[in-house]
């Protein structure tokens, strides 16, 4: 067993804990088997032939079957391996004993040697797909260690003393030098300088640090050497929490039951059912003496019952239905999270880059009088010029969109977290945070707004000339997603780490009258936790790293794409719009795959059943050729594959 199938849960079909590579080779060689048994026939080789090459399939490919299903029976369970052993050797059976005249009966077919090895090589190749879906790569772990510190310099006296992260004590004093990641949660008691957090809060700027404040492990610091008190090692910081969230859904995702095991669940009753039903009643009619001429009907009905459409009756409406979410612009990954998504009682959403676009742009332009308007944005446009950031690409849009043209930099200086020093034509512009330039003694004159979620401060020469505000846009289609969920009495939370004025702003523009600000990924997580302790189901819909904790702790995860998304292995869905239609979209997927699953089912049960009785009925006129049950069967499964087609298009 593989070390997925270990932390299955015991209810849970054999199958499951069978790796892929297993049902893999044993596919092909089932599918060569029935290759050379076609050919066979075709030539007109000997029935013990092809009975050799049948009995090899049984033992060698369907073994894996076999024992899935008698460890399923002996748990007191019924799944798809209790369906397919049970038909197979049904249908190998009646094969033997109508091929070498063991007994006299009325058999409808000559034998079922062909449709029984079929029915295998197809079922081994649906619990290969099955299985693989449970062996999903854990790239994102892979790709987390380049966030995680390796090293840290422990201070001891005044010598410093290079330790693995690992081994950092609460207490300890490390030193951080500049580009190189924080070794654990703490507080700066010595420097000041600014820190990439994006990795834990969300924001898109680095933030100012000083004396006192609070830093976090895995983040990068940007401009200065700090020293940093311990106060959680790295094994108990906020970023190991994403790699045991990591852990924790991959055991719940691994546990997850098949729906071909749920439905198959309830088909082998009804085959027993039928099969005893038909070979009652042709005892009634014919008396019950005849019970051995009649036993081959028994096997044949049971074995035929058992429909090869049926392995296809969720794989094929899955496959369609990512290829019309993709038109859509969905990526939809575990389709059972659907399910999940649509029966949940609470939606959370992230606010930066879920509900809106996460890239700033300008929002307004406050100068200190109207002559200084000019000024003000010629000084601000020439120094962001040659910067690269969220703050410098939403000034450098404005330019081009007013067709403002930046003066030339002789040079420039950029502190990130705190702004941009540049020098042009002779003069010296300072663009930057509001306690920045009170730091180099510029005095802000104007009372600057708090309805905003960035400032730009702008000075030359030492004068101040006034203020951009940047602000995030809501996506369009907000209001409209969030009265579609409203409407299916869903409870929306919007939950953020941003301040309180741009949540509230954001909320109120959206619709959303619950929402929570300055709340770090952990609490996020905490929250939906608390939730599904009171027996709620939760989505989380995100779009950052930051996220990526409540995304993989909730009942199903959201995600809107961006290049950012090292994780997107593991989220159940990944958006790729621009607008906020994609959950309306997901509810009519979710509505229209169930009901095609459903139909399938019941299409390649009603379709068996029927050729079944087509044989029963016209076997009183001979035994029909083994090839039309094989035809039948493959004409099932072209029906479901047609009906399955109506997923590509979604409305």
């Amino acid at each position: 067993m593989t070390q997925s199938a270990s932390i299955l849960p015991a209810h849970l079909p054999a199958a499951l804990t069978v790796p892929s590579r297993a049902f893999t080779y044993r596919f092909f060689l089932s599918a060569c088997l029935l290759l050379l048994v076609l050919s066979s026939l075709a030539l007109g080789h000997s029935e013990m032939g092809v009975f050799v090459l049948a009995l090899m399939d049984l033992i060698f490919c369907a073994d894996v079957l076999l024992r899935c299903g008698m460890q399923d029976l002996l748990q007191g369970r019924f799944s798809l391996s209790v369906l397919v052993s049970v038909c197979a050797l049904c249908g190998f059976v009646y094969s033997v004993l109508n091929s070498f005249h063991l007994v006299s009966w009325h058999g409808p077919v000559t034998d079922l040697y062909v449709y029984t090895m079929l029915l295998i090589t197809l079922v081994l190749w649906v619990e290969r797909r099955l299985s693989r879906e449970k062996e999903k790569t854990h790239i994102f772990i892979k790709k987390l260690d380049d966030f995680l510190p390796k090293a840290a310099r422990l201070c001891v006296g005044r010598q410093f003393r290079k330790v693995f992260a690992g081994e950092l004590k609460k207490g300890d004093l490390v030193l951080v030098k500049v580009g190189e990641r924080l070794p654990c949660d703490g507080i700066i008691r010595k420097g000041k300088t600014s820190i990439d957090e994006q990795l834990i809060t969300g924001n898109m700027m680095p933030t100012a640090k000083r004396l006192e404040n609070r830093v976090y492990a895995g983040t990068l610091n940007k401009s200065d050497h700090i020293y940093v008190e311990v106060t959680e090692t790295l094994p108990s910081s906020a970023i190991m929490g994403i790699v045991d969230a990591i852990k924790n859904s991959e055991r719940q995702r691994a546990g997850q039951r098949s729906l071909l095991d749920s439905y198959a669940a309830w088909i082998l009753p009804v085959i027993a059912g039928c099969a005893v039903l038909i070979y009652a009643g042709l005892l009634y009619r014919h008396g019950a003496a005849q019970w051995q001429a009649y036993l081959g009907v028994f096997l044949f009905v049971a074995a035929l019952f058992c429909p090869a459409a049926f392995a296809f009756a969720v794989i094929f409406p899955w496959f369609f239905a990512r290829s019309g979410a993709k038109r859509l612009q969905l990526k939809i990954q575990n389709l059972y999270a659907l399910d999940k998504l649509v029966h949940a009682d609470t939606f959370f959403f992230d606010k930066t880059g879920t509900l809106t676009y996460g890239e700033l742009r300008v929002s307004g332009v406050y100068p200190v009088s109207d002559t200084a308007r000019k000024p003000l944005l010629d000084a601000v446009i020439t120094a962001e010029q040659l910067v690269d950031g969220p703050f410098a690409d939403a000034v450098n849009t404005y330019a081009k969109e007013h067709k403002i043209k930046p003066k030339k930099v002789l040079a420039f200086d950029v502190l990130p977290g705190l702004g941009v020093q540049a020098k042009s034509r002779g003069n010296e512009i300072l663009a930057g945070s509001i306690p920045w330039l009170t730091e180099q003694g510029i005095n802000i004159s104007q009372q600057i707004t708090q309805q905003c979620e960035a400032v730009i401060c702008v000075a030359v020469n030492g004068t101040y000339l006034g203020y951009l505000t940047l602000a995030d846009e809501l996506r369009p289609g907000a209001q409209d997603m969030v009265s579609f969920l409203k409407t299916r009495q869903k409870e929306l939370i919007l939950v953020s780490g941003d301040n309180e004025s741009s949540v509230s702003a954001i909320a109120q523009q959206a619709g959303i009258e619950k929402f929570n600000f300055f709340v770090l990924p952990k609490t996020k997580a905490e929250i939906v936790g608390n939730l599904q302790g009171l027996g709620q189901q939760v989505v989380m819909v995100g779009d950052g790293f930051n996220d990526i904790i409540a995304l993989l702790k909730a009942d199903a995860g959201v995600v809107f794409s961006s290049g950012k998304n090292v994780y997107n292995n593991w989220v159940d869905v990944i958006v790729k719009r621009r607008d906020l239609k994609a959950v309306p979209y997901l509810f009519a997927i979710h509505k229209k795959l169930y009901s095609t699953i459903r139909q399938n089912v019941i299409l390649s049960v009603l379709l068996n059943g029927a050729l079944a009785a087509w044989f029963v009925w016209q076997s009183t006129q001979g035994a029909a050729g083994w090839q039309w049950p094989v035809l039948g069967a493959l004409g099932a499964v072209v029906i479901v594959w047609l009906n399955s087609t109506r997923m590509l298009h979604i409305k």
